[in-house]
Order: structure tokens, then C-alpha cells, then sequence
């Protein structure tokens, strides 16, 4: 009896225990279920079936079973919504949310959500974790986010937000992550720094933030005893670095990313972060030299990038046993090689004025990966390399590397790329790159390597039967002086997508082989001796192609038809063309000629010859026209002619908005303006004797501002359709100032004054270290007008230590890509001739019409002025054909100095 009452007695304890359980379970807030379900009317498409199907009560009446949907155990309140990474698609309404008071993780990371963040979303005060990352919302953030105060971590990146950030965020005192990148958000970055208390981690990159990073150190005290990641890259900030009285606060720093920002000045020392492991400042205004504590061990560094700044000085050594990472390119460095390197996989030094043997580099201990050290002015030869077993990249390309190449794979045998183009490299070229499982790029261009290309014997058949046959994709081997053959075992290299072999002295016929490499797309085999036909079917993946200048004959197979005549001509004289191809400069022309600057020898003489026989033509008849004019009405006569008025001459003007003002004076005064953005000149003036007459136009914002200086008066209706072509006076003696030909030529200058300067905010390139300025000096150095030609206006400015500069203002739609742009431009400044003068420095700016050529200025008259010399006096013809003889000398120089490249005039 007693056993069956136990029984029963804990039969009915456990159905209670069930119930109370089940009815804890089925306890959930309407309200709260309500809120969920018109959340989830904002999804509009569900592509995995996640939430529209799950998030049903009908069919899942627990909650908790619910995607994403977190409860409390203890109080059964909602604390947790995460839908990260769904596909989700929708317009959220986030007040919809607010009757969740314990909703503490809201995270919908890297779907597609639109629309605004409704400042309701402020009141849900509950929150610790926010994350609308990764999504497509617009509008500002609501100043509401600052009314979370228990809110922790707050990532909106990767979205469209855009206007300032609200103010209040000093009341986020739980605030330790906040990353809001990649959105399009403005504001000063030195109140924001001020606002800010207890963060670990911020990420603003890739926004708008300006203003300096030199605040005081009482605004960023709070913040550096807790921030241990910051990064500001890819912004607007400006003025300098941080003081080093502030950067002493930063103990627990350990990333600090400022690149690609427009920040100046020299660095401070460094020597007090114990904890910094990564430093980036690429791409500012920094300059002076490299702080030694950074490559020296004193900061326990492992990245460095200090790249594309104006840095000057030498690094000694570099002896960081911690560093892995060091990138110094394109600055102003000088000096040898460091005489020691510790510890970096990765060394990029390219692009400086670095000199010295590279010998220095046998005494390197570590343990290279990836080495650029291409674009400086480095000698020697390369046969006492040290053994970089791991390295991968090897790249001196743009040096004055002399001697045979040895076989590099002997001492780092899993070479991948190596790019020793623009040398002066001679002997044959080792077999071992030829048979190498891991290189894939090999570039020995514009060397003098001879010799037949090593295919024949190198086993590359024999490596095709196995599993890693050859890798190699690019091979460029142009401009040398390599002969024999193109073997056969060429098309046995089947990853090839790139092949260079023009201009050599490669013969024979053209292997049917070369069919094989289905993958190419890129074949130059021009400016050879390759006779023969063209193989047919070649890869239809090509979209650059060039077999001119040599003797190829026979029909164009048809799948190359689709290629321009100049991929084909000149040369190939035997060659049949199909009727119907393209012409030579179609808008078809995808030939090497555009793509890699490979003209021919045949084309350059007789550009050189029609130029001349033009050239001479013209200052023959011009010659002939002033003599002819001085005879007959200005022999004998000096000064100007009081009788010339502003209708003998052209108006001048440039079309373009200026922000210059003339103001009339007795005398007409040296031309000045300052380059800055926008500020570009627009004038026009004229000079006759005793009274000097001149005409103004400056646009600004399509209003015409004229002011005549002189007692004569200027008509009211003149319009500048002419440019200025010089700022240069003529003495009184001059025959010059008595001819009306010339007198538009020579036009005094006209004083402007800015009133308004702007800043120039591009990126200024120096090809020259011994020329050193900022951005802001040639922003304020006064300018004189010097003439105008069919590439741009031409300045002579004027630097604060009294160097003067010819600045070349370029014309709207002359230049449309940087890169393209930066490479013709160095190409031009390598250029060395005692009767040329070399580009210093070049400026790109943010706005199209703001490209710039800088190189020094020569004090001396031009070539009209000293042809109108010649005509006032007894002068035979033949030392104006000697002018036309050293015009000839210099074009063909050039272009010997350039052949295969388009070097145009600036």
C-alpha cells in the first residue's frame, strides 16, 4: 500500500514538473513576438529559407527555434538577434524593434538591407553589440547612437552612410570597437579623437575625414590609455603627424595606419611604444629622414611602410630582428645598400636614388621572400648573390646591373618572378630558367644578352610527362641582341600567356609549334629576321599581336585578320593581305606598337626625314618673310612703334576660370600668380612705344572682367581668343620692338594678384632628389606667363629660396591615366643631352585639368628671336641651315635615345 501511494505520489510530481516546465517554455511576451514578426516583414527575399519560413508561429510556436533568435534561459526575454551573412534582401524597419527592452546583439552583418537607421533605434538601450556591417545603408547615422550607453561594440563599415558623425560620443564610455570604413563619412578628425574615451580599436578608413592629427595632448590623454588598433587610411587628413609628446601616451598602441592621406612633415622619434608591431604611412607628405629607431630594433616592429612620401637621407643598416615587412619605395633615399638585414622576408627600396654594388647584399642574413630594389641607380654584377633559399620575388629592373646573369635557381630555387629588365646584362642567358617548376614571369628586356634562346636540350619536354611541368606565364626577352632561332620546344610551355621577343636578331622560319600555347594573349616577335609563313591558328585568346619589321610572307591566317595593318607592316613585304582588313590606326589597333611602344626603325627615319624637310621648309619661309619685312620698313629703325595700336595685334586668352585680378599701373610689371586649384591664367597685353597698351579678360564663373592700363584707351568688345606666348621684355635696341610680326610674339607681361588661393591637393613626383619643395610652396610661388602650346600653358614660377621652375600646365583631355602618364613622364625625364632639358618633377592633381610638368628654367631667348636677328643683318643662308642641321641632330637623337617608345613632346 505504502509502495503504490510512493509510487503514484511520484508519478504526479513529475507530470506537475512537466507542466511547469512546458508552461515555462510556452511563456513568451506577445509583444515581443509581435515585434519579431514585423521585423521580419522588411525581408523581402530569403534566398537560403532562413528566416520568411522559419520565422512562423503557426508551424514553430518556441521562439527559440527560430533563425538567429536568442532568449534569455532565466527570464525567457528575447537578448540576441543574428542573421549574419543570409543574402537577406530588404528595407528594415528598425523601430519596429523597440519593444525588445533586453535586446542586447543585434547583428544582420553582410547581407543586402537598404534604407535608413531610424533614430528609434537609440532607444533601445539594452544594446552592447551593433552590427549593420557589410549591407547597403544610406543617410546619416542618427545622433540617437550616442543615447547607447551600454553599447560596446559599433560596426556600421562597408555601408553608404554619409554627412558627419554625431556629436555625443563621449557618452559612450563602454565604447571598445568602433569601425565604421567604407562609407562616405566626413568630419574633423581632431574633435572626433577628442570625443572619444576607452576605445581599444578604431577603423575610419576609406571615408572623408579631415584636419591634422597635431591636437593637443589633453584631447587624446583618454583615448591613448586604451587604444591599441587605429586606422585612418584612405581619408582627407592633412597638417602633421602627431606630436611627440603625444605619441609618448600611446603605450598599448600596437597598429597605426594613416596611409594614403595627405599628411606632412618630418616624423618624430618613436623609441617610447614598446608595443607597436605595425606602422603605415604610405602615401603622404611625410619627409626628412627615417627615424633610426624603426628599422634598428628600438620598436618592435614587423611591418614598416613608409612608401611614396619625399624621405630623403641613407639606410645604414637594418638590423630589427623583429621586422618582416619593410617598404621604403618611391621616396628621395640615397646612399649604399644597408650593410646589414636582419630579419624582413619582404624589402621593397624601389623607385629612389639607392647607388652602390649589390654586393653589399652577401652580407644580408635574412631569409628573403619577396626583394625590390628595381628603379634605382644600383651597379655590379650579380654573380656573388647570396643564398636566398626562400625567395620568391627578385626584382631589379631599372639599374646599371653589368656582367653575365648567372643561374639564379642554382641559389634560390623556388624562383617565381625575376625582372632584371633595363640593365646592361650581357652573355647568354642560363638554361636553368628553362627548366625551373616554380617561375612563372621572367623579364630580361633592354639588355645586351646574346645568343639563342636556351630552349633546345633544357628537358622542358621531359618535364611536360610530369606533374609540374613548367609554370611560366610571361616570357619578354625584347630588345637585346639574341640570335639563332625560335625553337620548337617553345610551344611546349603551355601556360604561356605573354611572349616577347621583339627586337632582336632571331631568324629562321616561325615554329607551327607555337599554335600549341592555347592560353596566349600576348605576342610580339616584331623588329626581327623571321622569315617564312605565319603559323595558322594561333591562340584566340590573343588581343595583342605584332610581327612587323620582319620578312614573313604568305597569306594572314584568318582568325588574325581581326589584327590592324600595323601588326603586319612595315616590312613583311611578301605578306598577303586579305581585302577588307583593318587599316593601320583603326579603332580595331590592339597591336604592341600602342601596348608595349614598339615602333619601328623604318617608320622612325621616315618620320625623322618628313619632319625635317617640313621643319626646314617653314623656317625657311619664315626666315625669308622677316628678312623681306625688315628690308622694306623696318631697316635701320629701333624702339617701338608709337603708331601700333591693339588692333595690329590679336587679343589673347586661355578659356579657362581663374580667380586673377589685374590692376592697372604706369608701367606694365612682371606677370605673377600663385598655381593653385582652379588658379590658372588668363591675359592678354600689348606694348607700343612710349605708350604701352595692353587688354584683360579673366572668367570667373562666366563673368568677364576687363581693365586697360594705360592713358590710351582699349576697345570695351575686345575678346581673348589668342594665348600669351611670353612674358618676355624687349630692350629698346632690340629689332624686335620694330617689327609688327613679331610683336605678338613678345608681348609684355601683366601683374595679377591672388586674392583667393587655393591649396594644390594632388601628389607631387620628384624625378630628381636634388630638387626638394612641397605641394603648398608651388601653390604660392608667383608665376610668369611664357607662352602657350598645343599640349598646355607654359609657367615660369618661382620657389621661396628664389629657384625657378618652368611649370607646364597640361591641357584638359591630354592625359587620362595616371599610370600611363607616370610612365611616359619618366621616360622623358631619363633622357640626359646637354641641349635638352630634363623633367624634375611632375604633379597630378584630383581634377582633370590639374597635370603638370616641372623642370628648370633656362634663361634665353627662342628661336623666332634669333631668325629676326639673322634677317636685320648680313647674314648668309647658311647658318640658318645650320640651325636646321642641329634641329635635325636633336630630333633624330630623341628619337634614337627612345626608339621603340612614344616619347611626344611636353
Amino acid at each position: 500500500m505504502n509502495l503504490s501511494f510512493s509510487f503514484a505520489f511520484s508519478f504526479y510530481l513529475l507530470l506537475l514538473l512537466l507542466f511547469l516546465g512546458l508552461a515555462s517554455a510556452s511563456r513568451f511576451d506577445p509583444l515581443e513576438l509581435r515585434s519579431l514578426l514585423e521585423f521580419k516583414k522588411g525581408i523581402r527575399h530569403d534566398p537560403f529559407n532562413k528566416v520568411l519560413s522559419v520565422w512562423d508561429p503557426d508551424t514553430r510556436p518556441d521562439p527559440t527555434s527560430w533563425t538567429g533568435v536568442t532568449r534569455d534561459p532565466n527570464s525567457g526575454f528575447i537578448v540576441s538577434i543574428s542573421l549574419d551573412r543570409l543574402g537577406l534582401v530588404g528595407d528594415l524597419k528598425f523601430h519596429t524593434l523597440t519593444p525588445l527592452r533586453n535586446l542586447q546583439n543585434l547583428s544582420l552583418s553582410g547581407n543586402n538591407f537598404t534604407g535608413r537607421i531610424a533614430p528609434a533605434l537609440g532607444s533601445i538601450t539594452s544594446l552592447q553589440h551593433l552590427d549593420l556591417s557589410d549591407n547597403q545603408f544610406i543617410g546619416p547615422i542618427p545622433g540617437r547612437i550616442a543615447d547607447l550607453y551600454g553599447l560596446n561594440y559599433l560596426n556600421l563599415s562597408v555601408n553608404k552612410f554619409d554627412g558627419g558623425l554625431p556629436s555625443g560620443f563621449r557618452n559612450l564610455q563602454q565604447l571598445r570597437v568602433l569601425d565604421l570604413h567604407n562609407n562616405a563619412l566626413r568630419g574633423d578628425i581632431g574633435e572626433l579623437l577628442s570625443e572619444l574615451r576607452n576605445v581599444e580599436h578604431i577603423d575610419l578608413s576609406y571615408n572623408e575625414f579631415y584636419g591634422g592629427l597635431s591636437v593637443p595632448v589633453e584631447n587624446v590623454s583618454s583615448l591613448a590609455n586604451t587604444i591599441r588598433h587605429v586606422n585612418l587610411s584612405h581619408n582627407q587628413l592633412n597638417g602633421g603627424f602627431l606630436k611627440e609628446e603625444a605619441i609618448g601616451l600611446f603605450k598599448n598602441l600596437q597598429l597605426l595606419d594613416l596611409g594614403d592621406n595627405s599628411i606632412s612633415g618630418q616624423l618624430p622619434t618613436f623609441g617610447s611604444l614598446p608595443g607597436l608591431r605595425v606602422l603605415k604611412l604610405g602615401k603622404n607628405q611625410l619627409f626628412g629622414p627615417v627615424p633610426v629607431e624603426l628599422v634598428e630594433g628600438f620598436v618592435p616592429l614587423e611591418e614598416l611602410d613608409l612608401s611614396h612620401n619625399g624621405f630623403t637621407g641613407s639606410i645604414r643598416v637594418i638590423n630589427s630582428t623583429t621586422l618582416k615587412v619593410l617598404k621604403l619605395s618611391s621616396n628621395q633615399l640615397s646612399g649604399d645598400l644597408p650593410s646589414s638585414l636582419r630579419s624582413c622576408e619582404m624589402v621593397d627600396l624601389s623607385n629612389n636614388m639607392i647607388s652602390g654594388d649589390v654586393s653589399v647584399m652577401s652580407n644580408w642574413e635574412a631569409s628573403l621572400v619577396d626583394l625590390d630594389l628595381s628603379s634605382n641607380k644600383l651597379s655590379g654584377s650579380l654573380s656573388n648573390l647570396p643564398h636566398f633559399e626562400d625567395l620568391n620575388t627578385f626584382n631589379l629592373r631599372n639599374n646599371s646591373l653589368v656582367g653575365a646573369l648567372p643561374s639564379l635557381l642554382d641559389t634560390s630555387p623556388i624562383l617565381s618572378v625575376v625582372e632584371l629588365s633595363l640593365n646592361q646584362l650581357s652573355g647568354h642567358i642560363p638554361g636553368s630558367f628553362f627548366t625551373s617548376t616554380t617561375l612563372k614571369s621572367l623579364n630580361l628586356s633592354g639588355n645586351h644578352l646574346t645568343g639563342p634562346i636556351p630552349l633546345q636540350g633544357s628537358r622542358v619536354s621531359e618535364l611536360l610527362v610530369m606533374s609540374t611541368y613548367p609554370q611560366m606565364e610571361s616570357l619578354d626577352l625584347s630588345n637585346n641582341s639574341l640570335t639563332g632561332g625560335l625553337p620548337s620546344e617553345i610551344g611546349n610551355i603551355a601556360r604561356l600567356k605573354l611572349l616577347n621577343l621583339a627586337g632582336n636578331e632571331l631568324s629562321g622560319q616561325l615554329p607551327s609549334e607555337l599554335s600549341k600555347l592555347s592560353d596566349l594573349e600576348y605576342l610580339d616577335l616584331s623588329r626581327n629576321n623571321f622569315k617564312g609563313k605565319i603559323p595558322d591558328k594561333l591562340s584566340n585568346s590573343l588581343s595583342a599581336f605584332n610581327v612587323s619589321n620582319n620578312d614573313l610572307s604568305g597569306p594572314i591566317p584568318e582568325n588574325l585578320r581581326g589584327f590592324p595593318r600595323s601588326a603586319f607592316s612595315p616590312g613583311n613585304s611578301l605578306l598577303i593581305f586579305p581585302k577588307g582588313m583593318p587599316p593601320t590606326g583603326s579603332s580595331q589597333d590592339h597591336t604592341l606598337d600602342h601596348v608595349r611602344h614598339h615602333s619601328s626603325k623604318g617608320s622612325i627615319r621616315v618620320a625623322i626625314i618628313v619632319a625635317s624637310v617640313v621643319a626646314a621648309v617653314m623656317i625657311v619661309f619664315v626666315f625669308l618673310a622677316f628678312h623681306r619685312a625688315q628690308l622694306k620698313e623696318f631697316h635701320g629703325r629701333c624702339g617701338f612703334s608709337d603708331t601700333t595700336t591693339g588692333g595690329n595685334a590679336k587679343s589673347g586668352g586661355l578659356a579657362r576660370p581663374s580667380r586673377f585680378k589685374f590692376h592697372s599701373t604706369a608701367q606694365a610689371p612682371q606677370t605673377s600668380l600663385s598655381f593653385s586649384n582652379d588658379h590658372l591664367l588668363t591675359s592678354n597685353s600689348r606694348s607700343v612705344s612710349g605708350q604701352q597698351e595692353f587688354a584683360a579678360e579673366i572668367v570667373e564663373h562666366g563673368a568677364a572682367e576687363r581693365v586697360t592700363t594705360s592713358s590710351a584707351s582699349v576697345n570695351p568688345n575686345l575678346l581673348d581668343n589668342e594665348p600669351v606666348s611670353s612674358g618676355r621684355k624687349s630692350s629698346p635696341g632690340s629689332p624686335l620692338a620694330s617689327s609688327p610680326h613679331v610683336i605678338e610674339t613678345f608681348e609684355q607681361p601683366v601683374t595679377l594678384d591672388v586674392y583667393s588661393p587655393d591649396r594644390l591637393a594632388g601628389e607631387l613626383f620628384f624625378l630628381d632628389t636634388s630638387l626638394s619643395f612641397t605641394i603648398e610652396e608651388l601653390s604660392r610661388a608667383p608665376a610668369e606667363v611664357l607662352g602657350r602650346g598645343s599640349h598646355g600653358t607654359l609657367y615660369k614660377a618661382t620657389l621661396r629660396n628664389g629657384h625657378m621652375l618652368t611649370v607646364k600646365w597640361l591641357r584638359v583631355g591630354l592625359v587620362k591615366h595616371k599610370k600611363e602618364f607616370a610612365k611616359e613622364v619618366k621616360k622623358i625625364g631619363s633622357v640626359r643631352h646637354s641641349n635638352f632639358v630634363p623633367v624634375r618633377a611632375y604633379y597630378w592633381g584630383p581634377r582633370e585639368q590639374e597635370r603638370l610638368l616641372l623642370s628648370d628654367y633656362i634663361q634665353c631667348d627662342n628661336l623666332a628671336l634669333h631668325l629676326y636677328v639673322f634677317a636685320t643683318t648680313d647674314v648668309t643662308l647658311p647658318p640658318c641651315l645650320c640651325i636646321l642641321m642641329n634641329l635635325e641632330s636633336q630630333t633624330s637623337w630623341l628619337q634614337a635615345r627612345n626608339e621603340g617608345s612614344n616619347l611626344r613632346g611636353a
